[in-house]
């Protein structure tokens, strides 16, 4: 007698399985998109604090009148640069490089 094999039976719970999976991705990028309006809502934040903390100086305050009232300097923003790709070609040799490296050298 033959092995019945249920296909709609693997199908549906294979299906389910990809469901589970695609459910954490969705979950993820919902979280990932958190994060970077969090990042763009920082990075607003301290643009303007940056500009208050300038206003405020050309106000007529020192640096050091609004350190001393608990207001420091606004932290730097670090730029990021973008790396330059990664080239994979090969280098030349030198003559150096092209001499055997058991070769004696003698003079005439």
């Amino acid at each position: 007698m033959a092995t019945h094999i249920d296909a709609e039976k693997i199908e549906n719970e294979l299906q389910q399985r990809l469901s589970k999976r695609m459910d954490s991705v969705r979950e993820l990028v919902k979280s990932r998109q958190k994060v970077a309006d969090a990042r763009d809502a920082l990075g607003t934040a301290e643009d303007e604090d940056a500009r208050r903390y300038q206003a405020a100086l050309t106000a007529g305050w020192t640096a050091e009148e609004l350190r001393s009232a608990g207001l420091s300097e606004p932290e730097k923003k670090l730029r990021v640069r973008k790396r330059a790709t990664r080239r994979n070609t090969p280098v030349p040799p030198t003559p150096q490089d092209e001499q055997p490296a058991d070769e004696t050298h003698t003079h005439p």
